[in-house]
């Protein structure tokens, strides 16, 4: 792809590497509110990052106040490190914030762990009586060799405050009757006062976890059991059904989310406010081996986080929030935070996961949640989201931030990156240009989270170069290093478009000794777009694209609509461009207009 050198008022931005100018066409998109999917206006989203200097701190729970504060639990590392467990000797730790999260006071020990015993926070919520619940684990050990719970120890324990947060009482052992118990992300007030708190234990089957729940109602006094036991199957370390989260729906049934290594997070529902629940199945919510958390708002609406991301066992590089009142539609849903791809992919993956929700007074959600990596420096991480940047119907997202928002995958020694560079066209608008490296042979691009297309538009300004090129769009995190796999495909090569929708395709990708399967969307059959390109045209592409009817119409240039019929998917909520054999691709800008 050739270039002329020319640079506007924008030649500023060649500090950054690489400019040139290039001459395209002039803008023939309509422009929605200048307000970036990949840089929310202020107030629309902030995040805070918590470093307390030790490299295994945990972000734990938070909660809303009925004094409008914000108490946030975290889980520290304490010398001299001599416990068992797989925390060090640990501390559970509150703070509380009188600002809507930008400043924290000092840190108040709620336990301390021994040379027994790490800790682990898993709930803290005020009741409607005013009463503060707080719950965590008492962690002495896992035996890998055999996975059974005689031989590992993870027992619950709750403890409350009666005077806002100041005093605590003696924790006391929660009667789950199990030995080993792992995470827990919820604690669901209903509506009629019954408190449900959702657990997961491990079971006599090796390494396999099981998910019950305890409900109470006399303000966490006393507890009682379900009779069901939840099971997902699977194999390996970590496997079965764990984590669970509980959530009231509108109509007054619980609604319970599951992790589990099948590329979706499992459901089950309750009628009878928590003492039975239904045969676990698969929901609509595509997830890699990682939990979710729902909330019930105000508003009635339910607000969901989890990692919208399934190529690898534990895949969670994207925490994405969305907005529902049913589980299986939802009316607004973006991404919160995200990491990069690593160089290895074989390598340790950063993430962005484990969230907590709870909701401010003027309607706000905010999120406490964990970014880095467990093995090399995690940092408690609190977001504050505005309800109506998740609900926006109409977004640009441009170079004006540079490609903020955008999934890359870090440089390293196999070059396995894309190769970047910044276009400054003409009429001074900026583009970017992706290519692979000399020493690369393989497929790369970048990918990013797009606002959910599930009854709407998604607009694109390209530019495909004469060697092969694509552009994806997925229902869950693409990978910047297959283009075969994708709801929906645009293939540019020798001038000519290939249009095809994904297969679904039980794919297997286990990571160390966990058995893990997902959904892929494989490319088979293409279809030729009934026109051609040149290289450095650009090319206005839509796709709209409908939920209800798995249809998707594509059409470049004003050009002839073409349909694709697609596989069953809850939406559009991911947008990669990348290239393969020596192509390149350019980005300019992308639209999402939803009805």
């Amino acid at each position: 792809m050739e270039s002329k050198n020319k640079l506007g008022r924008r030649d500023f931005f060649v500090l950054s590497g690489g400019l040139a100018g290039l001459a395209v066409g002039a803008a023939g998109m309509a422009e929605p509110r200048r307000t970036h999917a990949s840089v929310p206006a202020f107030g629309e989203l902030e995040r805070f990052t918590l470093d307390l200097g030790h490299r295994a701190s945990r972000g734990g729970p938070i909660a809303t106040l009925k004094d409008g504060s914000f108490l946030w639990v975290t889980t520290e590392p304490e010398a001299p490190y001599l416990s068992k467990s797989m925390w060090a000797i640990s501390r559970v730790v509150a703070r509380r914030s009188t600002d809507g999260g930008k400043s924290w006071g000092e840190g108040q020990v709620l336990q301390q762990g021994t040379k027994e015993y790490s800790l682990l926070s898993h709930n803290i919520r005020q009741t409607s009586s005013g009463a503060i619940l707080h719950i965590f684990v008492r962690y002495s050990g896992y035996d890998y060799e055999t996975g059974v719970p005689e031989k590992s120890l993870s027992e619950v324990f709750i403890q409350r405050s009666n005077d806002n947060g100041k005093t605590w009482s003696e924790p006391v052992k929660m009667p789950t009757g199990e030995r080993y118990q792992g995470d827990i992300l919820s604690m669901e007030m209903l509506r009629d006062g019954r408190i449900v708190y959702p657990f997961c234990f491990l079971t006599n089957v090796k390494s396999q976890f099981a998910v019950s729940a305890m409900y109470s109602d006399d303000d966490g006094k006393t507890w009682k059991r379900s009779t069901s036991v939840l099971t997902t199957g699977g194999g390996g370390f970590e496997s079965g059904a764990s984590e669970p989260t509980v959530v009231e729906l509108p109509d007054g049934k619980l609604w319970m989310l599951i992790r589990a290594q099948t590329g979706f997070l499992w459901e089950s529902f309750s009628t009878d406010r928590g003492a039975t629940w239904s045969k676990a199945v698969e929901s609509v919510l595509s997830s890699s081996n990682a939990p979710a958390t729902a909330l019930r708002l105000k508003s009635g609406e339910i607000a969901v986080a989890w990692n919208n991301h399934v190529h690898a066992n534990y895949a969670r590089q994207s925490l994405i929030l969305g907005l529902t009142k049913d589980g299986k539609t939802f009316s607004g849903l973006r991404e919160v935070d995200f990491t990069d791809f690593t160089d290895d992919p074989n390598a340790s993956i950063p993430h962005t996961t484990y969230s907590y929700l709870a909701e401010t007074d003027n309607g706000d959600i905010i999120m406490s949640y964990n970014k880095g990596n467990w093995s090399r420096h995690n940092r408690p991480t609190f977001a504050r989201v505005s309800r109506s940047w998740i609900m926006s119907k109409q977004e640009t997202f441009d170079l004006s931030d540079g490609r903020t928002g955008w999934h890359t995958i870090d440089p390293g020694p196999s070059a396995a990156a894309a190769v970047e560079r910044y276009i400054l066209a003409d009429d001074d608008s900026l583009w970017l240009e992706i290519g692979q490296h000399a020493r690369n042979k393989q497929p790369t691009g970048i990918v990013r989270n797009i606002p959910l297309v599930s009854n709407g538009e998604l607009r694109v300004k390209a530019q495909a170069g004469k060697s092969e090129s694509f552009i994806l769009l997925g229902n869950s995190l693409l990978s910047p290093r297959d283009p075969g796999d994708a709801c929906i495909r645009l293939r540019f090569s020798d001038g000519k478009i290939h249009l095809a929708a994904g297969v679904p395709e039980r794919s297997q990708n286990n990571r160390r000794t966990t058995e893990y399967l997902f959904l892929a969307h494989r490319i088979k059959d293409e279809v030729l777009y009934p026109a051609s390109f040149k290289p450095d045209e650009t090319l206005d592409i839509s796709v709209t694209y409908n939920a209800e009817t798995s249809v998707a119409v594509v059409s470049i240039n004003g050009g002839k609509a073409v349909e694709l019929k697609t596989a069953r998917i809850f939406g559009i909520t991911s947008l990669g461009f990348l290239v393969a054999n020596g192509g390149q691709i350019r980005f300019g800008s992308g639209q999402t207009r939803l009805k």
